[in-house]
């Protein structure tokens, strides 16, 4: 496979930043339409944004997954929704390279644009073995990005196999849409982050092959040595970093750049803006507080994440272990970053007054997707917090995911 023609992460960036503009024009259709337009997924493919964190062996960049995060902050200071989408579907161009090659091979060999959602919130979820593979059964929610792509990683356990008592195995399974693997219910009905169409779904007795499927177990490797994770197909860096170290930094960075965006939208509203009595808005000893504070919070989301990953990707590079203590800190930071980042729009919101909470307003719009964002699991503070404490105090941590 041809080798897609190198670019510097300086000039991706750029061109993320380039798409700003015409992503604020698109920003509410995205939302009433429930999905990103044809026109803008054109756009981020043809800038090669999706590929920075695909493997290079398989027309991709293969980045760093700062480079990832730093484009995502400038889409978010656009569109959200736009952001959010990218960041997912780009994230999952990683997990694809944690498969089995030929599961590779056969979902890029003929063209190495192709991009997966994941469905891992599951109603209900089976695998059943069969020779040469699983009959995976399914109803899964919050598929992001699903009706911009070609095909979805589910997670399900399989039927009579256990990693612990009581606990079964649990893998993931590559579907894809032009085998018609897998049926998609619009039921995606939000206040925010509308334009993601995070929509269900669904497959039945679907025949996946067993290279096709990758268990979670061996995508999330921690020992005393660093590994190759997933199947061991390549080895650049971050495929020697585990899934639950990276994953949760994939949901902070849209919001961050879209409360960068409604900082950039409420200094251009207070221009010219007057209270009843004709004064400046600007001028207001409160206004110019609330700007400071909303300005620090993004900054200090931003600089969380950018300090973590450099680290991460720093001693992934020297096949160093992280202390427990140091990955207990990248997932409170991932969720924190998320918090600050509604922090810092709340108190913009809030200084909107009745001009500001209108359905298209760009501030509005923002409040309502970072509130819904900060949702997500992977920003669950309380989760996070209770990981942080567990390693702080050389406890064991116990969630699974970590």
């Amino acid at each position: 496979m041809a080798e897609i023609e190198a670019v510097s992460d300086t000039e991706l960036i750029t061109r993320a930043r380039d798409m700003v503009p015409k992503l604020r024009e698109r920003a509410a259709e995205v939302e009433r339409e429930s999905r990103l337009s044809d026109e803008t997924m054109a756009e981020l493919r043809a800038a090669d944004l999706f590929r920075v964190l695909q493997p290079r062996a398989f027309g991709g960049l293969e980045r760093n997954f700062g480079t990832m995060v730093e484009i995502a902050f400038e889409l978010g200071r656009g569109c959200a929704s736009t952001a959010w989408v990218y960041q997912n579907l780009t994230m999952h161009q990683l997990l694809i390279g944690f498969f089995p090659r030929k599961a590779q091979e056969d979902f890029w060999g003929q063209d190495p644009t192709r991009l997966i959602s994941t469905a891992w919130a599951a109603k209900h979820s089976t695998a059943r073995p069969v020779d040469g593979g699983y009959l995976v059964t399914g109803h899964w929610e919050f598929a992001s990005g699903i009706l911009n792509n070609e095909g979805v990683s589910v997670m399900a356990p399989v039927e009579g196999r256990e990693i612990a008592p009581g606990i079964a195995e649990r893998r993931f399974f590559l579907l894809e849409e032009d085998r018609k693997d897998y049926e998609i219910e619009r039921v995606w009905d939000v206040i925010g982050l509308r334009g993601t169409g995070s929509e269900d779904v669904f497959c039945k007795d679907v025949f996946v092959p067993e290279h096709r499927s990758l268990s979670t177990v061996k995508s999330n490797m921690h020992g005393d040595k660093v590994v190759l994770q997933g199947e061991a197909v390549h080895d650049s860096t971050f495929y020697r970093v585990p899934l639950w170290s990276w994953f949760p930094m994939t949901i902070p960075p849209a919001l961050v750049g879209a409360a960068q965006g409604g900082l950039e939208h409420m200094i251009a509203l207070l221009e010219g803006r007057t209270d009843l009595f004709g004064h400046q808005l600007a001028e207001r000893e409160g206004v110019k507080k609330r700007l400071a504070e909303a300005s620090a919070k993004i900054d200090a989301a931003r600089l969380l994440l950018r300090r973590d990953l450099q680290e991460m990707a720093d001693l992934a590079d020297r096949w160093e272990v992280p202390s427990v203590e140091r990955r207990g800190v990248w997932r409170r930071d991932a969720s924190y970053s998320a918090i600050l980042a509604f922090e810092a729009v709340g108190t913009l919101f809030y200084r909107g007054g009745a001009h500001g909470i209108g359905v298209d307003d760009a501030l509005a719009r923002a409040y309502r997707d970072i509130g819904a964002g900060a949702t997500h699991v992977s920003a669950d503070f309380d989760v996070a917090g209770e990981i942080y404490g567990e390693a702080v105090q050389g406890q064991p941590v116990r969630n699974p995911n970590f």
